[in-house]
């Protein structure tokens, strides 16, 4: 039997139920639940943000199903290593969560693939009222918190050495965002890496922001959209309509129209609408993109060399060979969108990766 040709066509097999949309799924056995996790924010909350937010407060998926299929969300406090678990334990068929977790899971064995962008976060240092630090190398010898093995991780790593420091140079807690939040509230911690959660303690007047990336072009806030391989094989159809309802969320989100209404649910999740109104004072078009864009393509990248150098995963391995493309490009054309989100250049810093 020749291998190549049979998988050749198995893949058009599948190019073919996804391109077809959603009369595929009904052609298609239907999975007996699509299970997706998310990003808790710290509050205790059984509610996201980003896209995922918005299709589950929409019931976006069950629309693409035809409601054929009982639909299920879970957030995590732990964010990505947590959700890393869930994915491992069979608990997780799709997650939306930060890149750099999500490249440590693969490279230790988790089948998943990439098959949409997740959208960026602003990231924020934030450094306890009275703590003498105005600058990244301020914080030498202080006591800082963050969760490993997140994008936080990463951005505080990159910050350090641009700074001249590495993590020996500081007193690092490897704390979870509700954790990290009491740590500065209980001055038990100096400073903290964070995203939003964390401004609400500087309008408490608990610490103060030395460090944000809004309006920077970095590698280090990049969320991801991924399935297991398992569920994408067994069912390619179903894996289209959710790719679609994404899109669809994500679309949704980028109307300026639309902004109160991302704004309500996305607060649902504890973080103030006050501060989500703060966090995305720009267009909300440029942090819903779901394009895998060569901006995407090469921030992963970057992710992989970092865990690499870090430790964090034994050796890099090929992002190109872990995407997959077809669903968010045929959910594109199934939409009408392909020529509403631009394709994003990676700077020079980020296109040599």
């Amino acid at each position: 039997m020749n291998h190549h040709f049979t998988r050749r066509a198995s893949l058009a097999a599948i190019g073919a139920l996804v391109a077809t949309g959603t009369r595929a799924f009904a052609a298609e056995a239907a999975p007996p639940v699509i299970r997706i996790g998310g990003v808790g924010y710290g509050y205790g909350k059984q509610f996201g943000q980003n896209a995922i937010a918005v299709a589950e407060a929409q019931r976006l998926v069950e629309a693409e199903t035809k409601g054929a299929v009982r639909v299920e969300y879970q957030f995590f406090d732990h964010t990505g290593p947590a959700i890393n678990e869930a994915i491992a334990a069979g608990q997780l068929d799709f997650a939306s969560y930060g890149a750099l977790p999500q490249i440590i899971g693969k490279a230790n064995g988790l089948p998943t693939r990439i098959i949409a962008n997740g959208g960026v976060s602003n990231i924020y240092v934030g450094v306890r009222s009275g703590v003498k630090a105005n600058t990244i190398a301020d914080l030498k010898g202080l006591r800082v918190t963050l969760q490993r093995g997140t994008i936080l991780h990463q951005a505080l790593d990159r910050l350090l050495a641009e700074a001249g420091l590495s993590e020996k140079d500081i007193q690092l807690y490897d704390l979870p965002t509700a954790d990290q939040l009491t740590a500065l509230t209980n001055g038990d911690a100096d400073a903290s890496v964070g995203v939003a959660s964390i401004l609400t303690l500087r309008d408490q007047g608990i610490v103060r922001i030395i460090y944000s990336t809004v309006g920077k072009t970095t590698p280090d806030g990049i969320n991801a959209v991924a399935v297991t391989e398992d569920f994408s094989n067994k069912y390619p159809a179903a894996t289209g309509a959710v790719v679609r309802a994404i899109v669809k969320a994500a679309n949704w989100t980028a109307q300026p129209q639309n902004r109160n209404g991302v704004l309500d649910i996305w607060a649902k999740s504890g973080t103030p609408r006050k501060v989500l109104a703060e966090d995305l004072a720009g267009p909300l078009k440029d942090t819903s993109i779901p394009l895998i864009d060569e901006l995407f393509v090469a921030g992963l990248k970057v992710s992989v060399d970092f865990s690499a150098r870090n430790k964090l995963i034994r050796q890099p391995f090929d992002v190109d060979a872990w995407i997959d493309r077809r669903y968010v490009d045929s959910a594109l054309r199934d939409l009408n969108l392909v020529s509403y989100w631009q394709p994003r250049h990676a700077p020079p810093s980020l296109a040599k990766q």
